[in-house]
C-alpha cells in the first residue's frame, strides 16, 4: 500500500531531474517516454512517477494521467500552455503530481483548466468536466 510520504518522496525525486523539451532530447515535437537522467518534459516526468509509484505499492486503479492548460493569462494560444500531470487517489483525496510543484497538491487546489483525464486502470481517456473540446 502506498503512503502519502512515499508519494511526496517520489514526486520530489523525479522533479529533481532536469526539464528538457522533446525537441531538445529527441528532435521531435512530442515523444512520450519516462524521464531519464538526461531530462524530459511534463509527460516524461508523469510517466516516471507512474512507474515508481507502482513499484512502491500504488495500484493502477489509483493512478491516472491528466492533461490541462496552465496559466491562462500567460499566452492566449492554448497549445503553448498544454501540460500533463499524474493524478493519484489516496484516502478519498486526489493528488496532483506535477513537475511544476515540489509537493503533491490536492486536485481542487491546482489552478489548471482540466482537459482530458485517463480512466484509471485503462488506456482510455475522457473529457474533463467542462473541457474545451475544440482542442485535440
Amino acid at each position: 500500500m502506498i503512503t502519502y510520504s512515499a508519494i511526496r518522496r517520489i514526486n520530489g525525486e523525479v522533479n529533481s531531474l532536469p526539464y528538457k523539451s522533446d525537441a531538445e532530447l529527441f528532435g521531435t515535437p512530442e515523444f512520450w517516454a519516462a524521464i531519464t537522467e538526461s531530462g524530459g518534459d511534463c509527460e516524461d516526468f508523469s510517466i516516471a512517477k507512474y512507474h515508481r509509484l507502482l513499484q512502491s505499492g500504488a495500484t493502477p486503479q489509483q493512478l491516472r494521467f491528466a492533461t490541462c492548460f496552465v496559466e491562462p493569462s500567460a499566452d492566449p494560444d492554448k497549445r503553448n500552455r498544454y501540460h500533463c500531470v499524474l493524478l493519484i487517489d489516496l484516502d478519498d483525496t486526489t493528488y496532483v503530481l506535477d513537475n511544476r510543484y515540489p509537493n503533491p497538491n490536492e486536485h481542487n487546489f491546482v489552478p489548471y483548466e482540466w482537459h482530458k483525464i485517463q480512466i484509471a486502470g485503462t488506456q482510455t481517456w475522457e473529457w474533463a468536466l467542462g473541457a474545451d473540446r475544440s482542442f485535440g
